[in-house]
């Protein structure tokens, strides 16, 4: 049994050195794998450096593909979203979207064109925007950003 043994953990540490095993998440992703983010107030590239040791999720991995929010829809993600969006959001854009200090969320009138499409969106919440709009990207994971773009797409249409 121990001539087995010896085999199996080589051949389980390669894999997990390769990245081949599976586990926990996607893992990091490169400037290559990622598309071209832009800052809503001057266009500079968003350079990834918040919170580098978040997990890169499948759902994240797809969006940089796609560019199209894959929780779109999803119940269980815009429940999540909801209470992020409580817990970050409500305070400047108020619990039903209206906009306090930070803009409406629930009508169709944006400051910057792309703010209307899901890369737009996820730009301004992970680097910032105008005005008192921080960068999120500093307190929650890409994959939350996409929840509350989530929840966000049903805000206001109740």
């Amino acid at each position: 049994m121990p001539k087995l043994i010896a085999p199996l953990v080589l051949g389980a540490f390669a894999l997990t050195a390769l990245g081949l095993a599976g586990g926990g998440g996607a893992g990091p992703v490169t400037a290559q794998e990622r598309p071209e983010f832009l800052h809503a107030l001057d266009d500079a590239p968003i350079v990834f450096d918040l919170r580098p040791n978040q997990v890169i999720t499948p759902e994240v991995q797809q969006f940089y593909q796609t560019l199209e929010n894959p929780y779109r829809g999803d119940p269980t993600a815009i429940v999540a979203g909801k209470k992020i969006y409580l817990k970050y959001c409500k305070a400047c854009h108020l619990k039903s979207g209206k906009g306090r200090i930070g803009p409406s969320l629930i009508d169709d009138r944006w400051k910057y064109d792309r703010t209307g499409t899901d890369r737009g969106n996820f730009e301004i919440i992970y680097a910032g925007g105008a005005g008192a709009m921080q960068a999120f990207g500093l307190r929650m994971d890409q994959d939350d950003i996409l929840k509350v773009m989530a929840y966000l797409d049903v805000l206001g249409k109740k």
